[in-house]
């Protein structure tokens, strides 16, 4: 009986054991899998933060609601900006009750490129907001200035606007709604940004709920520049003749004669005025910006390496450049695309749209041998006792097209200005490489946008590119063209 007894108090203290380690095991495994998922949780808060530091932290920081400017705004006066060539742009001054206030002295000539600090913020007060309200002069001073209750002034930014170039881009949009914008291909250094419709700075909080009124349809606040969203009409046929040559022909395989019209599906595409241009090869066809040549180039074109070409020149991704906000510029034809909507993007109408600066970059790359300079507009920060506090530096974005297809364009549109549709231009003494075009974009084929993108140089080797838009202006050579020259003259003439 004792015996039996003690066989059933092994048993019991093995199953007690078993029980034992179950519970140890079961614990372990989760501690585990706490552990797990604090370790996943501690992954994914490392992940934002990173993320936050590399990609979010600027968007959070120049938020233009962000409070913390404010608490900047108590000990510092916000700095200047001004012009490449030294003229202040916007200002703080007292007004007569001795209160702060942001002032603009050409009032509209930069109004989207500086932007407002009203109603948010917007341009450089917005992207540079940070900068200007910080100050780096010396510790001592700004010592004594919070000891006797002044404020310290702020670093000023100078940008890479021309005062000249800029007042000749504005004085020729006169009343046309439209874009102007000019680049140093060299740099990338944005020498004059002009949008209208326009507004003036110093009495935007006055007038805020009319220049907002998103119904009159004129989009007053848009940066046109940098934000449009245009049809480029035929000076997309830069693109056109790259993807022919990239499709495995020679400029010496294009001969057409040119009746005027060409036929494709239901559709008929027209040259300028019903022109009859007659025989032409891949030269001509681009100098007079035939219509019907390009069409017939564009369906003979294969689907694939005509979008791959578009896209290696920036189209549907977002533009290599310091200025935030951009437009991308679209292109999307496939296999199932009908002919004539081919042969429509291929003289720059059916679905394709671009903004002016994209327009710039690219012939700012074909004047630069091929080689994108990323565009910028902020150069230097500037303390007030005159350190140098930053200064951006030029950055290559790399090859968009070989140094072969750039030496050709550079002949193309050459021709274009010598013996072109740009012809008639008075570009004085300078060499000017150019491509008009004649933008359709209503119904009412007779309203056109006035298009004209190039670039000129002078004796020396300086040079500057351009994008002129003029909305519902007719034809490029007509409008666009020669303020693309007046542009020109005042940037070299200075």
């Amino acid at each position: 009986m004792l015996k039996v007894q003690k066989n059933y108090g092994y048993q019991r203290k093995a199953e007690e054991d078993m029980t034992t380690n179950h519970n140890k095991k079961s614990i372990r495994k989760e501690i585990y899998v706490t552990a797990f998922m604090f370790l996943i949780f501690f992954a994914g808060m490392i992940a934002y933060f990173v993320r936050f530091l590399v990609v979010d932290a600027d968007s959070f920081i120049y938020n233009s609601y962000n409070s913390r400017f404010s608490v900047f705004a108590d000990d510092v006066e916000r700095g200047s900006i001004y012009t490449a060539d030294g003229r202040a742009i916007a200002k703080t001054t007292k007004n007569e009750e001795g209160n702060e206030v942001r002032v603009y002295p050409d009032e509209r000539l930069f109004s989207h490129a500086v932007g407002y600090v009203d109603h948010g913020m917007a341009g450089l007060e917005a992207n540079y907001s940070f900068d200007l309200l910080k100050s780096h002069i010396t510790l001592s001073d700004q010592i004594n200035n919070s000891l006797t209750g002044q404020k310290s002034m702020g670093d000023s930014l100078y940008t890479t606007l021309d005062y000249e170039t800029q007042k000749a881009a504005y004085d020729g949009l006169g009343m046309f709604d439209g874009a102007v914008i000019a680049i140093d291909p060299d740099t990338g250094k944005i020498i004059s940004m002009v949008s209208k419709p326009d507004y003036n700075p110093n009495t935007i909080d006055k007038y805020w709920d009319d220049i907002n009124d998103t119904e009159k349809g004129d989009s007053a606040l848009l940066n046109r520049a940098t934000n449009g969203s245009y049809p480029p009409g035929s000076t997309f046929k830069i693109v056109t003749t790259l993807a022919y040559l990239r499709d495995g022909n020679s400029p010496s395989d294009f001969f057409y004669k040119c009746s005027g019209k060409f036929d494709v599906d239901d559709y008929t595409i027209h040259c300028s005025g019903n022109k009859s241009h007659g025989q032409e090869d891949l030269l001509t066809a681009f100098s007079n910006s035939c219509n019907s040549a390009y069409a017939s180039m564009g369906v003979e074109i294969d689907r694939e390496k005509f979008q791959s070409t578009a896209e290696d020149l920036l189209f549907n991704d977002t533009l290599p450049t310091l200025i935030s906000g951009t437009k991308a510029s679209k292109f999307a034809i496939n296999s199932d695309t009908k002919e004539s909507i081919v042969a429509q993007t291929a003289i720059g109408q059916g679905r394709t749209t671009v903004s002016p600066l994209h327009m710039c970059m690219l012939v700012s790359a074909i004047a630069n041998n091929g080689q994108l300079m990323e565009p910028y507009i902020a150069d230097r920060i500037i303390s007030d006792d005159g350190k140098v506090v930053s200064e951006t530096e030029p950055v290559s974005y790399g090859s968009i097209i070989t140094a072969s297809e750039a030496n050709l364009l550079n002949q193309y549109m050459e021709a274009v200005v010598t013996d072109g549709t740009a012809e008639k231009v008075d570009f004085g003494d300078l060499k000017v490489y150019g491509k008009t075009g004649t933008a359709e974009y209503t119904e009412n084929k007779k309203i056109t946008h006035s298009w004209f993108v190039g670039y000129a140089k002078d004796e020396n080797g300086k040079k500057l590119a351009v994008a002129v838009i003029m909305e519902g202006a007719g034809y490029g050579s007509k409008y666009a063209a020669p303020l693309a020259a007046s542009v020109f003259k005042a940037y070299f003439e200075k």
